[in-house]
């Protein structure tokens, strides 16, 4: 039931019945059976009594002399008091409901002193039925406000649709990221010498990375490589062979996408490698000495794509070498520098 100015209207429980008003004397809760709008006490006593069904809503009000508070109660109290007529002339107290409202004067007469009515006999809706018993006290109709159509709503994607908070960002396996690869890579030698002296050869290696979906991370690898060597243009049976350790600070710039992973990134590290040449001979490679243990510093850079669990790059590396005595009377750095282009295979999680 929606309640307006003057009236009420009752939805589909009843018929639309006004509200009227009784005024009462300043500061005074009693309301006496005859209102300043004419309409009695004992009208509304027969109105109720002609259908056991009706109800009726009786709000009290006052006007702005004396404080808020007191004035709410002395609103409650006229209402009550007209419940009290009510129910002295044979009224069942249970069909009337009080209400204290206070100082609400705006659209009431006697500046607010004043008790309304507003009354509901039920039946059903839009019924066109003419009435045969009177109509409630000096009633007065309201025209009925048809709602106005709810607008459409715009259907929400559900959480699985939309993916949890910042979806670009999901990532699949653990936020720091670890993996473990395989590969290998083509390398030659930068140094004249070496390479006027060895051909281009190829390397392997395995990787225990940490941090591929970090900024910052680090490998540890076993690296090796083989190339033979042709000295003079001779050819030979002799190899140079390196087998070695490296750890690297990695540099990444992880972009995660659901369960993808797209990563440039680039290193720089240290390490060790152990050179030794196979089926070595002195007459045959009297300008090499049999071993040589080096110090390397990799330095290069890759891209990796993961896909959940799979993970591959492809790199780039410059390795200078210090600590060379693999030529004989050939200086101590930089003989056995090389680069290498390369790739590898493994799985992240």
């Amino acid at each position: 039931m929606r309640t307006n100015m003057v009236g009420t209207i009752v939805g589909s429980l009843g018929l639309l019945l006004a509200a009227r008003s009784v005024k009462a004397d300043d500061q005074m809760p009693s309301v006496g059976p005859t209102g300043s709008t004419g309409t009695t006490g004992s009208d509304v006593a027969t109105w109720l009594k002609n259908n056991p069904a009706r109800t009726m809503k009786v709000q009290g009000f006052a006007d702005t002399t004396g404080n808020t508070e007191s004035n709410l109660t002395l609103s409650e109290q006229r209402a009550d008091a007209v419940k009290a007529y009510l129910t002295a002339q044979g009224i069942d107290p249970v069909r009337i409901t009080t209400a204290g409202r206070g100082e609400i004067s705006d659209h009431l007469p006697a500046n607010g002193r004043t008790v309304t009515f507003l009354a509901c006999e039920p039946g059903s809706a839009g019924a066109t039925e003419e009435k045969t018993e009177p109509e409630a006290p000096t009633a007065e109709e309201v025209q009925p406000v048809t709602p106005a159509p709810a607008p459409a709503l715009e259907p929400v994607p559900s959480p699985a649709d939309q993916g949890e908070a910042n979806p670009a960002m999901q990532t699949w396996g653990s936020r720091f990221g670890w993996a473990f690869m395989v590969g290998g890579q083509y390398q030659d030698f930068t140094n004249d010498v070496m390479r006027n002296q060895t051909q281009g050869g190829g390397g392997w290696a395995a990787r225990f990375i940490g941090g591929t979906r970090s900024f910052v991370g680090f490998e540890a690898a076993y690296v090796g490589t083989a190339q033979r060597i042709q000295p003079l243009g001779v050819s030979t049976n002799q190899n140079l062979v390196s087998n070695g350790l490296e750890g690297t600070l990695r540099i990444n710039i992880p972009i995660m996408l659901y369960d993808n992973l797209l990563e440039p990134y680039g290193f720089v590290g240290l390490g060790w490698s152990y050179y030794s040449i196979s089926n070595f001979n002195n007459v045959a490679l009297s300008d090499f000495n049999g071993h040589d243990n080096v110090m390397t510093v990799p330095v290069g850079g890759g891209f990796a794509y993961g896909y959940k669990g799979f993970l591959v790059d492809a790199r780039a590396n410059w390795t200078p070498t210090y600590y060379n005595n693999l030529l004989v009377n050939n200086g101590n750095t930089g003989t056995l520098n090389h680069w290498g282009v390369g790739g590898n295979v493994g799985f992240n999680f």
